[in-house]
C-alpha cells in the first residue's frame, strides 16, 4: 500500500468512491460529478497545509483516499478517508496517514470527525487508539439529513500503541490486497 497525492484526473475516481452505497451518508456530501470534483480540486491545489491522497496498491491500483488538513497548534485534522468496500486496506492505509502525521508532518495531536452512524468507522477509530471527546449533535447536513458526529483525538502515544496491535492485521490485509490485486489483472 502506498499513499500518492491526490492528482486532477483522479476526479472521477473520487466521485464514483464518495457515492458508493457504502459511503453514501458517512462522509459529507460529495461533488455530484466529475466537474464538481476538478473544480473543488482545484480550489484545494490552492490551499496550503492541506494534504489529499489517494490510496493505492503497490501496483498502483488506487482504492480509496485519505487526507490531512486544518493544521493548527500542532494539530491536524484526519479525515476523506474512505476505501472501496471490496479491498481490505483501511488498517495499512490508516497507518501509513498516522504515520506521516506523527512523523513527517510534526503533528502532536489528531482529530476526527465521524458521523455516529458510521459504525465500522468508529470501531476502527477506537482500535486506533482513539479517545472520544465529545458528540456534536446535528453538526452537518448530509443529503438533506442533519447528523450528529462523534469527535476523537489521537495523542502519539496512544497511537504508538495501538499500532503495534495493529501491524500482524495490517500485513495480513496487505497480503489480501495483492490477491486482489493480481485478481484484479486477470480480469
Amino acid at each position: 500500500m502506498r499513499l500518492r497525492p491526490v492528482r486532477m484526473e483522479d476526479a472521477g475516481f473520487i466521485v464514483w468512491l464518495r457515492n458508493l452505497d457504502h459511503a453514501r451518508g458517512r462522509v459529507g456530501d460529495s461533488a455530484p460529478d466529475e466537474a464538481s470534483q476538478t473544480a473543488w480540486l482545484s480550489k484545494y491545489f490552492e490551499r496550503a497545509d492541506d494534504y489529499y491522497f489517494i490510496i493505492e496498491t503497490a501496483g498502483g491500483l488506487a482504492v480509496g483516499t485519505y487526507g490531512l488538513w486544518d493544521f493548527r497548534e500542532q494539530t491536524a485534522e484526519s479525515g476523506r478517508w474512505i476505501i472501496r468496500q471490496d479491498v481490505p486496506a483501511a488498517i495499512p492505509s490508516a497507518i501509513l496517514g498516522l504515520d506521516l502525521a506523527f512523523g513527517k508532518l510534526g503533528v502532536k495531536r489528531i482529530r476526527v470527525k465521524t458521523v455516529s452512524t458510521n459504525l465500522p468507522v468508529l470501531s476502527l477509530n477506537r482500535k486506533f487508539g482513539m479517545k472520544e471527546t465529545h458528540v456534536e449533535r446535528d453538526s452537518q447536513v448530509i443529503g438533506g439529513k442533519s447528523v450528529d458526529q462523534i469527535h476523537f483525538t489521537l495523542e502519539p502515544e496512544a497511537w504508538a500503541k495501538a499500532r503495534e496491535k495493529l501491524l500482524p492485521l495490517a500485513k495480513l490485509a496487505e497480503r489480501q490486497v495483492g490477491e486482489w490485486e493480481k485478481a484484479q489483472s486477470k480480469s
